[in-house]
């Protein structure tokens, strides 16, 4: 891989960090058990991508 395609990586993955944080400080903040159900979700989908694309690059 290219030294340009390692910084694309890193930032995708620097991410898929950021947004599965944010979704569980969402999850945790709501009232409504939709939108908690909703981000949790999201947040484990996220996460799950995350691991895959790690996995995937050892």
């Amino acid at each position: 891989m290219t030294s340009k395609e390692l910084m694309y990586l890193d930032d995708v993955l620097s991410l898929q960090k950021q947004m599965v944080k944010c979704l569980n400080d969402s999850a945790t903040r709501l009232q409504d058990q939709q939108l908690k159900a909703l981000c949790q979700n999201l947040a484990s989908k996220c996460q799950n991508s995350f691991n895959s694309m790690v996995k995937n690059l050892g």
